[in-house]
């Protein structure tokens, strides 16, 4: 298989990932914070190590802390519903967002009444800057929420900019860096957020199971989640502080072990630069395609992630990533990828969606030169020999 969905999640691993998992489950596979004996105060102290790497990842130290969860949907669940809201409140959203930021959102507008407005675009889809702040001014926000990185066309957004506007008016400022962390060069302190989201089996390379947030110091929030952690047991009430507040339940510890593992690995690669040669070298490729359509982040130095949308003419996202899988064994993504907001300014309805086209530090040039023989090959007959239900499924 040649494997183009790292924008889904990063695939494969590095080889000491899958072997750190493996160890800790044989050897040391303890529930953390619920013991005092010698296996378990060492599962607790790893959790302490791998926190102090995630903020030294980002220039965090001393700046924030680190609350660990299950998955960054469920990390992005916590900031938006753990703030205080009043009916009208508006909250600021970039038509880029994931799902995971828009569903509890859609929520909050049926039960709290907030409003929920969409930051403006220039032509170019690139986020109007000098409008927005015209935006905040009419009507202040009270959270702004941005994805660092676009999971449909790569476009790394200029969030540090809105996030500094927004903070004229005292907005809380929430960056879903699911699609950043451990590859863009971030600095804690100038993206102004207030929460920062990660996902481990992304852009970190870790596995499923571990994900969490950045909470800057002095940023509260209240409980959404709760339940055992192992502090004041006989305590109805969670800790009142953060991040045990935020953390409830058995972590996954074996999955932190992969990402002890895969943190010591990012410090010896450039995911960035392998994923920038990788780009340029696809969007040269396919302009050699006939009946293309290219939707990638507007053209500005380093604002283009290893993530590439396209359509053909004459098919649906979902066919063509169905011919392309049946045929050629080459992994894709179809459809609207959990953005929705985001292809109404794409206008391809007429395609439902986009095939996504995902980088990893894994992939190379050949496999790109593969996709392009194939995509050149694209014939409606294949479609006859795929069976309907995997068609509709890869969308």
């Amino acid at each position: 298989m040649i494997y183009l969905d790292n924008g889904a999640t990063t695939f494969p691993k590095p080889e000491i990932v899958y072997h750190a998992v493996d160890e800790f489950a044989r050897y040391n596979g303890v529930n953390a914070g619920r013991g005092a004996y010698k296996a378990a105060r060492e599962a607790n102290a790893m959790i302490k190590k791998v926190k102090n790497m995630l903020l030294s990842l980002i220039d965090a130290r001393e700046q924030a802390e680190i609350a660990f969860t299950p998955s960054v949907t469920i990390a992005l669940n916590m900031v938006i519903n753990g703030l205080d809201y009043e009916s009208g409140d508006v909250v600021y959203v970039s038509p880029y967002e994931h799902n995971a930021v828009l569903r509890p959102l859609h929520l909050l507008v049926k039960r709290r009444g907030i409003k929920v407005v969409e930051l403006p675009l220039k032509d170019d889809l690139s986020i109007d800057l000098e409008h927005t702040a015209v935006m905040f001014q009419n009507e202040h926000p009270k959270l702004v929420c941005m994805t660092a990185v676009s999971n449909v066309t790569g476009y790394v957004l200029p969030a540090g900019e809105v996030f500094t506007m927004a903070k004229e008016y005292g907005a809380f400022t929430l960056l879903d860096g699911a699609q950043a962390v451990g590859l863009l060069k971030i600095n804690f302190a100038k993206t102004k957020a207030d929460a920062l989201a990660f996902a481990g089996h992304k852009t970190l390379y870790a596995p499923f199971g571990i994900a969490g947030l950045y909470i800057k110091n002095g940023v509260d929030l209240a409980e959404f989640i709760v339940g055992g952690n192992g502090i004041k047991a006989e305590n109805p009430a969670m800790p009142s502080y953060i991040p045990a507040k935020l953390e409830s339940g058995s972590m996954d510890c074996v999955a932190i072990a992969g990402l002890a593992a895969s943190l010591d690995w990012l410090k010896g690669v450039n995911p960035w630069q392998q994923e920038e040669g990788l780009t340029s070298y696809l969007l040269g490729r396919l302009s050699t395609v006939p009946d293309i359509i290219i939707y990638k982040a507007p053209d500005g130095a380093g604002n283009q992630a290893g993530v590439v949308s396209i359509n053909i003419k004459g098919f649906r996202a979902n066919e063509v990533a169905a011919i392309l899988d049946y045929k050629y064994d080459i992994a894709v993504r179809a459809g609207h990828h959990c953005a929705g907001r985001i292809h109404h300014h794409l206008n391809n309805k007429a395609y439902d969606g986009t095939i996504r086209i995902s980088f990893g530090m894994f992939n190379t040039r050949r496999d790109i030169d593969k996709l392009i023989d194939a995509l050149k090959q694209i014939d409606r007959k294949i479609l006859k020999n795929i069976d309907d239900e995997i068609i509709r499924g890869n969308c």
